[in-house]
């Protein structure tokens, strides 16, 4: 709740459901998980995040605002978890189905992650992790920059040889050059709502990463109108 180019982005309104909402609604799309854990911390700002889990029936942890590595971990033993799917609360578009396949391959190959951003071949926002408990508490034992604890998974890149990884590539026909799916600020606020204005509001369906890039193409492709014509 407390980013400062979006503040209180968590909990703010794409037409009719939050942004925190419409990204639990696509993880129950994710096969192969045992529980869904909203993983905030215990900054007195994120008390509404918590008030919001418990209308929704998701379970919560809370750790550090600013070590994430340590929250993670942490919320990992506490459910006794031996690998989790990493989702960022600002990716209502990301794809179930990829985080679904890198499941697969994370107990496949029994790997440290599975990654699809090493290298990112994704649009911005679709980009997703499946990580080891066991792997993340090598890294939270070591001494960590505060960039390292910031960003979980930054030290598995940096160090990569040191770790089992694998990556997915884009393989699809789909052009996503010069997209963002994430929300970081006012402008992809405006583009999200945008774009689920465009889709069906049923939050069964999760749409397919086909449909969102579409709509996602359209409006780069009107605002780039309006930027010729402004100019």
């Amino acid at each position: 709740m407390t980013s400062q180019r979006l503040p209180g982005k968590a909990l703010l309104d794409i037409n009719g459901r939050c942004l925190l909402g419409r990204v639990i609604d696509r993880s129950k799309h994710i096969e192969g998980v045992d529980k869904l854990i909203i993983a905030t911390s215990t900054d007195v700002e994120d008390d509404s995040i918590v008030k919001f889990a418990e209308t929704e029936g998701i379970d919560v942890f809370r750790g550090s605002l600013d070590n994430v590595v340590e929250r993670a971990l942490a919320a990992c033993e506490c459910f006794k978890l031996t690998r989790f799917a990493r989702i960022c609360g600002d990716r209502p578009f990301f794809d179930p189905e990829l985080v679904s396949n890198l499941i697969q391959i994370h107990r496949r190959y029994d790997l440290d992650l599975a990654t699809t951003t090493f290298p990112n071949t994704f649009a911005p926002g679709l980009a997703a992790e499946v990580i080891s408990t066991e792997a993340l508490r090598r890294v939270n034992g070591l001494f960590l920059e505060n960039e390292d604890r910031e960003h979980v998974t930054k030290y598995f890149y940096s160090h990569a040889k040191d770790f089992k990884i694998k990556n997915i590539e884009n393989s699809s026909n789909i052009d996503m050059e010069g997209l963002h799916l994430a929300v970081d600020d006012k402008e992809d606020l405006e583009r999200t709502r945008w774009i689920a204005s465009q889709l069906n509001k049923d939050s069964e369906h999760h749409f397919s990463m086909k449909e969102i890039i579409f709509h996602a193409r359209n409006w780069a492709n009107l605002n780039q109108r309006k930027t010729l014509w402004l100019f």
